[in-house]
């Protein structure tokens, strides 16, 4: 190994030995928050452009070009991380709009649901209603129908009543005058028969002197 080689050896390792030991630190919260191997990690991403741009500063310094080459990749792959972020905020965001359309629809649905069954409830209470308000009226029509038909038979019944009275009077008076003029007749007969003995009886008083 040269020793230009060795003079740029060292200060990337120890440049590599002070990124791990400050990510420490980073690491250990990634295990509590479970988010160990997650790239996409806000505090990830933020340690890895803080690493591309130590690496950076080292190589452009040292003219280190592994170093250099190193944060090229760190910065390539923190700008793949926040287009992926930035997809995935995007997908999110167009997951909640979806979740809050498909929400809204479905209340829509759920209160024209509502609506219908109030709608045909009340149609059934409005038929029901009308059905009952026809029963009672042609209940009332048939029981003045009734009523009618008995009032016309009972006046039906007295003009019989009447006449029938007026018959059996008339035939009353009929039989009295009938009655009257056999008793004029034998009275007449009497008469006649009283006179007939008072002529006869003058008749033998004047055969007798």
């Amino acid at each position: 190994m040269s020793m230009t080689t060795y003079s740029k050896e060292i200060p990337r390792l120890a440049t590599g030995a002070y990124l791990r030991l400050a990510r420490l630190p980073l690491s250990a919260v990634e295990r509590v928050a479970g988010q160990r191997g997650n790239d996409q990690w806000r505090p990830a991403l933020a340690f890895e452009d803080f690493e591309a741009r130590v690496e950076a500063v080292v190589g452009s310094v040292l003219r280190d070009e592994s170093l250099q080459d190193s944060a090229k990749l760190r910065r390539a792959k923190l700008a793949q991380l926040k287009q992926a972020n930035n997809l995935e905020a995007v997908a999110e965001q167009k997951r909640r709009q979806a979740d809050e359309t498909f929400q809204t629809r479905r209340e829509q649905a759920a209160l024209k649901r509502t609506q219908a069954a109030e709608r045909a409830a009340k149609r059934e209470a409005d038929l029901e209603r009308d059905a009952a308000d026809k029963e009672r009226k042609a209940k009332q029509r048939a029981a003045k129908k009734s009523a009618t038909a008995e009032a016309a038979k009972a006046r039906q019944e007295e003009v019989i009543d009447r006449q029938e009275r007026a018959a059996k009077l008339s035939a009353l008076d009929v039989e009295a005058e009938a009655l009257a003029t056999a008793k004029e007749a034998v009275d007449a007969q009497e008469t006649v028969e009283v006179i007939d003995e008072t002529i006869e009886g003058q008749q033998e008083a004047r055969k007798s002197s």
